[in-house]
Parts: structure tokens; sequence; C-alpha cells
């Protein structure tokens, strides 16, 4: 695809890599000569410095061959004006970042309108309903659920290959498509040897989550209740009124800023405001933090919220939820620690790629902190891999990649080995970036 992407933040920095390193011929666009030789040195992309939108820009000479323009640019009405502009010299797909809820109106030239807050909020209330999850994904219409979670100590699978596993659990509708150990992610087979602390992604509808629990140590009757929120930006209003919206939280935010703490004293009148200093142990410790069942830290600095929820695991709180922006710094979070993360540049590059359809590719996003993609196809009529059995399927496909779910007549189907595939179905692939193009190949 010809992608042109209108602001090089992080966000643009990270649609860039992302979306040329699967082949796709990107221009960005961006205003600060300084930014734009560095991202030179970076990548090998064509970079286009340009102060505002202007003419010799935005032209049908560039413009026409642009499938999808994308404006994440830190200003929300220059996104919309550049998508306007870009749509009317031949842009044929749109998207906008867009951080104010009242300027939604102004979308007849854009085909959607991404709210980085809202795709973090739904995140984190995913995080919050499944305590036991370390990652929560939604497939199709949230029919289907992409759960990752650690394995336990307590768990009776540890030192079992996955082979012995589906007959102490003969789990339906669960499919195991992803084991992450370190750094490292792996495409399982049954001769996979679990041990404790794998990280397990799991495919499964909602009816069966307590049972992938229930395998990997957790009880799956645990309730999160007691919330302490840190941050004082538009995420943790949105969080807080969304969270009050539901009821049954007892919520508490720390703000270290005085105006914002008046602010959400006056928007979120079911929660508790404190107006100090949260990287202070004694001061959380006396804000009752270890009375919580989440300590959620949200700021805009990583480094705070990497500290703060590093003093929230010290003081023994059950589980931490933490912002971080850099991207580099996810690989290595859950050795410090750290296992459950949100960052609005992968949740944006994942609701575009949710929307992008191109050809039998239908969306693409890449499991975050892995090395692993989940790419949905549509199978056309005349595929080769059609009705054969997944388990002989599975031979024909690259090891490191697997099926994970099938989308048949309006209805996900989490397969077993002896499903099959039928002309019209869309297929979940789940696929090391090794052999991505492999995978493509056969289905796209």
């Amino acid at each position: 695809m010809n992608i042109i992407i209108y602001g090089a933040g992080k966000t643009g920095q990270y649609l860039a890599k992302i979306m040329s390193s699967k082949g796709n011929d990107i221009t960005l666009i961006e205003s600060n000569p300084v930014l734009c030789n560095k991202l030179r040195t970076l990548f090998d992309i064509s970079i286009i410095e340009s102060q505002g939108i202007k003419k010799d820009v935005f032209n049908r000479e560039l413009f026409s061959k642009c499938d999808l323009f994308i404006a994440v640019s830190s200003v929300d009405e220059m996104n919309i004006i550049s998508c306007s502009a870009a749509k009317k010299t031949g842009a044929k797909k749109t998207v906008a970042r867009i951080r104010n809820n009242d300027l939604d109106f102004m979308d007849e030239q854009i085909d959607l309108i991404i709210h980085p807050e809202k795709e973090l909020s739904r995140e984190l209330e995913n995080l919050l309903t499944y305590p036991s999850a370390v990652d929560v994904y939604e497939l199709y219409n949230r029919k289907i659920m992409l759960i990752s979670t650690l394995v336990s100590k307590n768990s009776d699978i540890v030192g079992k290959s996955l082979g012995e596993i589906s007959k102490l659990y003969p789990l339906n509708n669960v499919r195991i498509v992803v084991i992450e150990r370190g750094i490292k992610a792996h495409i399982p087979r049954g001769d996979f040897i679990v041990k404790e602390n794998d990280k397990f992604f799991v495919v499964s509808d909602r009816e069966h989550l307590k049972d992938i629990f229930k395998m990997t140590g957790y009880n799956g009757g645990e309730k999160t209740k007691n919330i302490m929120i840190h941050g004082n930006g538009k995420l943790v209003e949105t969080i807080g009124l969304e969270l009050e919206n539901r009821g049954g939280f007892n919520i508490k935010i720390i703000t270290e800023d005085e105006t914002r703490a008046e602010h959400f004293s006056e928007t979120l009148i079911n929660s508790l405001i404190v107006h100090c200093e949260a990287t202070d142990i004694n001061i959380l410790a006396a804000e009752g933090i270890i009375e919580m069942d989440f300590f959620l830290a949200l700021t805009e600095n990583d480094e705070t919220n990497i500290v703060t929820s590093l003093l929230a695991n010290h003081l023994k709180v059950n589980k931490t939820i933490t912002r971080i922006e850099k991207t580099d710094y996810i690989p290595i979070t859950r050795t410090i620690g750290l296992s459950r993360c949100v960052n609005s540049s992968i949740s944006t590059s994942n609701a575009i790629m949710r929307f992008v359809k191109h050809g039998k590719v239908l969306s693409s996003s890449t499991l975050k902190g892995t090395n692993v993609v989940m790419i949905t196809f549509q199978v056309s009529t005349d595929s080769k891999y059609v009705d054969i059995p997944l388990y002989e399927l599975q031979e024909k496909i690259p090891k490191d990649s697997i099926i994970g779910v099938i989308y048949r007549d309006s209805k996900p189907i989490v397969p077993s080995g002896n499903d099959i595939i039928k002309p019209g179905d869309e297929i979940t692939v789940f696929s090391e970036k090794t052999s991505l193009s492999k995978v493509e190949n056969m289905f796209g």
C-alpha cells in the first residue's frame, strides 16, 4: 500500500516503523526540520519537511497514489484539515487522531476517527474486568477474546507438554496460539514444555475465559474493587468516568497538579481526589495503597509511571498497570516486574490496522512487545487450502505460524484440529514476522 503519515511524533514514528516493515510504501510529513534529519537516518522511507498544509505538498501527483492517509500530528484541527486536503487531492482513505470529542462532527472527509484516550480506556477496562489477564484483545466485534496470562507456580501444567495438557484440560473453544518466555515469543506445538511464568496468549469466547485462568493456576473468582490511579491527564478523566458509570468500584485518584485536582473533583463526583506527591512511598502508604486491588500509573511521563508502579509492587499491591509511551521500553518491562503495560501508539496503530483492508488481507496488528503478527485473511474460492482438516493443513503452514480463528457466516469459530477452512471464510493467523511473507503468499 501507498501510505502517507502526517506528523512524526511517537505515534507517527511507530506507525512508519510497523507499516514499512510490512512492505508498504511510506511517506512521512513533518514540520520539525531537526526531527526530519534525525528520522532520515533511522528510516528508509520518504520524509517531507513541511510547515502547515501547503499546495506544493498536498498535490494530486503525490496523493492520487495514496491508499491511506493517517493524520497523527499533535494538533487536532490540523489533523482534520489535512484529512480534508488529502481526500480532495486523491487519497482513497483517511484516518485522523482526535483527542477533543467536541470536534467529532467535522468528519465529512475522514473515514476513521481515533480517540487515543478512548482506545486506552477500553484496554484498561478489560484488564480491570479480567484481573488474571496481562493483555486483552477483542476480536470480531468482541465475540472472541485474545487474552494473555502468566502461568502461576500453582498451576499443575508446569513441566508438562501441550500434548499432555490437552488430556488434563480438554478445553473446548480455547486455542493456545502464542507462548512468550522471557523476551522470545513462540508459536507452540504439542511437544512444547510449559514453565512457570510462561505467558500464554489464548483465543477463546468469553464463556470459557475462566477455564483458561483455572488451567494457568488462577481461581477465576477474584474481583476488582479498590483502584488507585496516578495521573493528571485526559486519560485519567476518561477511565475515571467509565468506571464511575459502570459502578461497583472504589476509586482514588492521586495527582500533583492542584488545578487538575480541582477539575477532577468537579467531574469525577464518585471518586476520591487526592492532591499529593505519588513518588513518595510514605505518602502512598498513608493513602492506603496496600489496600488496593489495582494501581494504575497513567501520567504522561514513562519514568514516573515506572517508578510509581515499582513502588506499588514493593508495597505488595496485587496488580499494577503502567502507561509506557516509549515502545522500546515495553519488551523489558516484564523483567523488572511490570507485566501489564498500555501504550497509546500501539493502541492507535492496532485500531488503524483493524480498519485497513487491502486485497485479501482484512487487518493486521502486532502483539504488544512480541515479534508475532496477528493477520486476518479472506479465503478465496480458488484457494488450494480449503476443505483440509487443520491438523493436516498445519503441516503446510510455516512452523512458527498457527490459525487461531475461523469466521464463517457472521460467527467466529475457535478451531480444533478437525475443523476445515471453506471458501469465503475469514481466518486469523498468528505468525512470527520471519514467516509472515510465506503466510501472506499462502492466504493473501
